[in-house]
């Protein structure tokens, strides 16, 4: 099962995210349904002539390689004059959809009890650490000194 939540969670840190590597055959179809479904919504609604992988990621928070990877399997990316192109329409045999089209429908088809995550509703906030006192740590060796003293004071204290 794909982590939703983790990457909401590496979303609101500011982070990009990725799964450990290395996937199983499982793992990686559960994986890529999900990244294509991200994808797809993300070229759904993306008016400009451009698409820069690196805006995708930053955007969604998943690592390019698995933007890259997904985009390949889908067959949507070709290299084209030592650049690699994003294909939102893709040539398919007659009468068969493109892959954007057959999203769209699939979610106009949803049935109306189908949930999603609300990311509005994530109630979290990364750890900060505190900044780092102005005043420098003791030197291992004046705090050795400081207990060898603290221990004869206690020495001598309970042997009179």
């Amino acid at each position: 099962m794909v982590d939703i939540q983790g990457y909401l969670l590496t979303k609101t840190e500011g982070k990009i995210g990725s799964p450990e590597k290395p996937l199983s055959d499982l793992g990686l179809i559960s994986y890529r349904s999900y990244w294509k479904d991200l994808l797809l919504n993300y070229l759904a609604s993306y008016t400009e002539k451009n698409v820069f992988i690196k805006d995708m990621s930053q955007e969604m928070a998943v690592n390019a390689y698995d933007i890259v990877s997904t985009f390949q399997a889908m067959g949507m990316m070709k290299y084209w004059k030592g650049k690699h192109i994003i294909l939102k329409k893709q040539v398919r045999q007659a009468g068969e959809k493109d892959l954007l089209e057959e999203f769209l429908e699939r979610q106009k088809r949803r049935r109306a009890d189908y949930k999603e995550i609300d990311p509005k509703c994530l109630n979290w906030r990364p750890y900060v650490p505190p900044p780092p006192s102005e005043e420098p740590p003791p030197p291992p060796t004046a705090n050795k000194n400081k207990v060898a003293a603290d221990r004869k004071k206690a020495k001598a204290a309970s042997s009179s």
